[in-house]
């Protein structure tokens, strides 16, 4: 009786582990989650919360990620179904979201399947995006060797 008890445990917190798992799902079937959140800049995030030395405006340029309603903080896979959402921080920042995909918990990036937007179409994402995409093709065409990238707008 005993060892059925502790085989069962055993069998409980492996399975509750492959949930989180992430990439070990070869199909990303089985360990797909939806969870809600805001979207923020990771780096004014940091910022604010430990005093990261996060310049924003000159490197990551308010890229957006996502704040659970736990408080956790996750990166998102620059993908096809990323790009725009990390991009398009002026029209999504401190917006509510729900994201479904996958949670990659060492490394809390998580990678969207598919996500809603309070209040914003994904068109109006696409274009946000492609703007920033071009403006900051543009600039750093500037930019010169030793020297960081200079950037026109502010958080």
């Amino acid at each position: 009786m005993f060892r059925k008890g502790i085989l069962t445990i055993v069998v409980v917190l492996l399975a509750s582990t492959m949930v989180w798992a992430g990439g070990w799902d070869k199909n990303k079937g089985l360990d797909k989650i939806t969870i809600t959140g805001e979207l923020v800049c990771i780096g004014c995030s940091l910022k604010k919360m430990s005093g990261a030395n996060a310049q924003c405006n000159l490197y990551a340029h308010h890229a957006i990620g996502f704040k659970a309603q736990d408080g956790t903080l996750w990166s998102i896979v620059d993908n096809e179904k990323g790009h725009d959402i990390i991009r398009a921080h002026k029209l999504l920042e401190k917006k509510k979201a729900t994201i479904t995909g996958w949670l990659y918990p060492l490394a809390h990036y998580i990678e969207i399947d598919t996500i809603t937007v309070e209040g914003v179409s994904m068109d109006e994402i696409q274009e946000e995006a492609l703007r920033e995409d071009k403006l900051l093709a543009k600039r750093l065409l500037t930019r010169e060797k030793g020297k960081v990238p200079t950037m026109a707008h502010e958080h």
